[in-house]
């Protein structure tokens, strides 16, 4: 078997190819030699035709050399209408078994064994052809007829060398034909030295020329395979690589398809930017409203970026919607516990978290309600300028077992001139040329000198002008503002904390 290319990423594909091209090229090679066969045949036809023709030219002119040089010419003349008889018979008798092979045997060949089968079969039976021919001419013929040693090798070159010029078969796969071949020649190299035709020298010659003639179809083996490998390698690779393109891209637009679209209505207002740092990522934020008009926001960042954590983005996508569907009016605190048990539960165990932040927006009055599981910190842009950090409230999703799980809620209220600004670490962690990053305190400087209505726009503009197109991790950047938010609202106090005061109060009344 042809060794596959390096690791198995395109094993199947390079067996196929190989296979094929090797079904093709047996055809080529049995075309070759029907056509070398039938030159040969022609060949030694005429030189018969001009035998019969010139058997009694006048020998004058070789006698005049010496009467040994006329006996030497009469000898081959004479032993000429047999030894080509015997080269003829041997011709067709290899065009016949090449013949057959191309009508009957090639088309019914499927896999590469069977082809690799074939061609050892058929040089096996070409190559006893040629070597009883070459025996019968040591015995039969005049010495200035025989090849000797030299013919035997010559026959193994010639039955080596022709098909690897055709087939695409490794230097192994190359050399099994030939053992039988080189085992024929040292038994015609034994008969020839019993009978006395060849000396000890002539067979230890021999012997020590086979590795010589098989190594130029062994060099052409190897050079061809090697140039086909890396010639392939790169074609699939390329094949490949644009398959992943066209792939990524479609990932893409199913992930995209995914994220919400912007909220611009008199009493709401949601927008966000995405900038994944590959053509998919692992940020994501999911925005659906309630019957009674209520925002709900998640916005949550899976470790790691790229197409593993876009898979996981597509899970978690699933399983936001379904909470929200079964209970629209699940509170922030419960749709993050509702994700740490579920990513507890399926992705820890592959090492796999999320930092989330769900924020429940609500215009009537203006109250959000938020919770940080691990999350960068929200901005809250007031309308005079301050800007108000919100830092993680509990632990990142899935290192806590669902009881020990905490998602206290924290709620503020949000007046018609503010911004509530979320982000993911692709903001405060974005690198610059040189790989300082961006900073929390950036972040802050950015959000007090842009409007509350253009803060998120202009963060992310920031970012993106802060790379400069170098950044290595997803950006992901969404605003909410209420501009007709009513302010009926108590200061903002946590709901463990309204628990602990109203318990308080019980107390005092008892």
């Amino acid at each position: 078997m042809v060794e596959p290319t390096d690791g198995t990423l395109f094993k199947a594909e390079y067996e196929r190819e190989m296979e094929q091209w090797l079904r093709r090229r047996f055809g080529w090679l049995l075309g070759a030699l029907i056509v070398y066969e039938l030159l040969s045949l022609l060949i030694a036809i005429a030189g018969l035709i001009v035998y019969r023709l010139t058997k009694d030219a006048d020998l004058a002119e070789v006698a005049k050399e010496g009467e040994e040089a006329a006996e030497r010419l009469e000898a081959l003349r004479d032993g000429a209408p047999a030894y080509l008889t015997v080269t003829i018979l041997g011709t067709i008798l290899v065009l016949a078994v090449a013949a057959r092979a191309f009508t009957t045997v090639r088309p019914r060949l499927g896999s590469r064994e069977q082809v690799l089968r074939a061609t050892n079969w058929l040089i096996l039976q070409i190559g006893a052809i040629t070597f009883v021919a070459d025996l019968a001419t040591q015995f039969l013929f005049p010495d200035e007829m025989r090849g000797g040693a030299t013919s035997g090798l010559v026959a193994i070159l010639f039955f080596h060398l022709l098909p690897s010029v055709f087939l695409p078969w490794s230097p192994r796969e190359s050399l099994r034909p030939t053992y039988p071949l080189v085992s024929m020649f040292i038994l015609e190299m034994v008969v020839l030295k019993v009978a006395g035709l060849v000396g000890a020298g002539d067979v230890v010659g021999a012997l020590l020329g086979v590795p010589l003639v098989l190594a130029p179809g062994l060099l052409l083996c190897w050079w061809r395979l090697r140039t086909h490998r890396r010639r392939f390698d790169r074609r699939m690779v390329a094949k490949g690589f644009f398959a992943m393109r066209r792939e990524l891209s479609q990932a893409r637009a199913v992930q995209m398809a995914l994220f919400p679209r912007p909220v611009r209505a008199p009493e709401l207002e949601f927008d966000y930017s995405y900038f994944p740092a590959n053509e998919v990522g692992g940020d994501f934020i999911h925005a659906s409203m309630d019957a009674k008009g209520r925002l709900d926001v998640v916005m949550l960042d899976v470790t790691g970026h790229g197409l593993a954590s876009a898979l996981t983005v597509s899970r978690l996508s699933g399983e936001i919607e379904r909470l929200l569907a079964e209970d629209p009016d699940i509170a922030p605190g419960a749709v993050l516990r509702a994700l740490n048990r579920y990513v507890a539960l399926t992705l820890a165990k592959h090492g796999v978290y999320l930092t989330a932040i769900a924020v429940q927006a609500d215009p009537a009055t203006g109250e959000v309600r938020y919770v940080n599981a691990g999350h960068p910190p929200a901005w809250l842009r007031r309308g005079d300028g301050r800007v108000e950090r919100l830092d993680s409230t509990t632990f990142l999703l899935g290192v806590m077992p669902d009881a020990d799980f905490c998602a206290d809620e924290t709620s503020l209220l949000l007046a018609p001139e503010d911004a509530l600004v979320l982000v993911t670490d692709g903001v405060h962690e974005a690198p610059d040329r040189a790989g300082k990053q961006f900073g929390l305190a950036r972040i802050e400087e950015c959000m007090a000198s842009a409007q509350p209505a253009g803060a998120a726009g202009a963060l992310a503009s920031a970012v993106q002008q802060w790379t400069a197109g170098n950044g290595d991790d997803d950006v992901l950047v969404a605003s909410i503002r209420l501009p007709l938010a009513k302010a009926p609202l108590p200061p903002t106090r946590s709901l463990a904390e309204d628990l602990e005061a109203e318990v308080a109060m019980g107390g005092s009344a008892r």
